[in-house]
């Protein structure tokens, strides 16, 4: 039989075909579909995109996303989580929403959760929502209505913008589909969005959209992308307000929220209840330096020193517990003499905790900004080994501006999905 006789054989097998399609990458199939009719076809199949997602199981993210706040442009710094060459990497660019700027506000297994900011000059003003939700600076839904960006071109003076409204959007990058959100009159202000999805659990994803009725009461409406329609929640609360509703994290099928107190709060999307989540001890460790999560366990830096304790959160809700350790001056003294940092002025931040299937493949990625410039470092979170990181990657190569400091508020994972919107 011939090489040509066996390719018909299997071009016209279409079970055949799906086994093979199934096990590639999201991007290699995006570019399959132009071979054929009949490829489009099955790649674009709900049946097709479920076993697909399936197949892959929990996936890993291949970069972040670092934010840009609202600058005006829709590109992105991205950080490479895969040892590969920065210049074989493609980072997603958000030009397709068709909005000047934007801000990633979630990052959720493959979908982002992004807002648009608008000037009352811009010609899109007129068509924000939220425009009756803006009465004040405490009801502005990220960011506040005067927004400050130290950037690389205007590093000592700082930017002062006035936004007037907001636009809000589900996308996903590997595909580019979006979906623009749209809400009902609601009652009291609007405090945070929040972004629900496992793509393994269901193909649809879920928004809580978080109340504020008044100094420290809440009410909770859940955004459903099956139905497409806004059904208020069971569950009306009272929180203090230093719990971080604006800084979620999806893990395990709950949304969680850090506080700075002894007790916090997660939120249950299926059983649409509450729950409290204990804090380590603030008066201890100080403010809050990473929130996030990997491979379904819950992780919490809480410091005021370099010398950082990573916490993993007990899968029973019970306490945290002191999982890794991260030397930050370590890294500094050893980027001075490697490669000329200041080790004195120089400052580090942590953009993600990645917890590997072998403890030896745990590692940090961690940034750092000194005035002879930017970098980032992966530190193993094992041996407390580190190496210089592949590098920052422009979304484009005409990049305009771009903010100068990040933290892991900043830092959203990328992961590859042909998750439908």
């Amino acid at each position: 039989m011939s090489v040509s006789s066996s390719a018909t054989d299997v071009a016209n097998n279409e079970d055949l075909l799906s086994q093979i399609l199934v096990r590639l990458p999201p991007k290699s199939l995006l570019c399959f579909k132009s071979v054929c009719k009949q490829w489009l076809s099955l790649i674009s199949s709900p049946q097709f995109i479920v076993t697909h997602i399936l197949c892959r199981g929990s996936a890993s993210p291949s970069g972040l996303l670092l934010n840009n706040d609202y600058l005006h442009t829709p590109e992105f710094h991205y950080v490479p989580l895969t040892h590969s060459n920065p210049s074989q990497t493609s980072p997603p660019y958000l030009s397709y929403l068709g909005a000047p700027c934007i801000k990633i506000l979630q990052s959720c297994n493959g979908l982002l959760l992004c807002s648009s900011a608008y000037q009352k000059n811009d010609p899109n003003y007129e068509l924000k929502y939220f425009d009756d939700f803006t009465q004040t600076e405490d009801d502005v839904l990220l960011p506040d209505i005067w927004h400050v960006i130290p950037t690389i071109s205007n590093s000592c003076i700082q930017t002062r913008i006035h936004y007037s409204g907001f636009r809000f959007y589900v996308c996903n990058p590997t595909t580019k589909q979006f979906n623009t959100l749209s809400f009902p009159f609601f009652q009291y202000h609007i405090l945070a969005l929040n972004l629900a999805f496992d793509p393994l659990h269901s193909p649809y994803y879920k928004i809580l959209c978080i109340l504020k009725k008044n100094l420290d009461t809440f009410i909770i409406h859940l955004y459903n992308s099956e139905t497409k329609t806004w059904n208020p929640s069971s569950v009306s609360f009272n929180a203090p307000w230093e719990i971080s509703f604006r800084e979620p994290v999806f893990c395990r099928r709950a949304i969680h929220w850090y506080g700075d107190r002894k007790t916090s709060l997660y939120y249950h999307v299926d059983k649409e209840c509450l729950n409290p989540m204990p804090m380590p001890l603030s008066s201890t460790y100080g403010t809050v330096n990473y929130f996030g999560e990997s491979g379904g366990h819950l992780h919490l830096i809480m410091s005021y020193v370099l010398e950082l304790d990573v916490f993993e959160l007990q899968k029973d809700y019970s306490a945290w517990s002191v999982r890794y350790h991260i030397n930050l001056e370590a890294i500094r003294v050893s980027l001075c003499g490697m490669c000329g940092f200041s080790s004195n002025e120089s400052i580090a931040s942590v953009l993600r905790i990645t917890r590997g299937e072998k403890e030896e493949e745990s590692e940090a990625v961690v940034f750092m900004f000194a005035v002879e410039g930017i970098m980032v470092v992966s530190y193993n979170l094992s041996d407390g080994t580190h190496r210089r990181h592949t590098g920052l990657v422009p979304s484009r190569g005409d990049v305009h501006d771009f903010k100068l400091l990040h933290s892991y508020r900043d830092a959203f994972p990328f992961i590859e999905t042909l998750s439908p919107i």
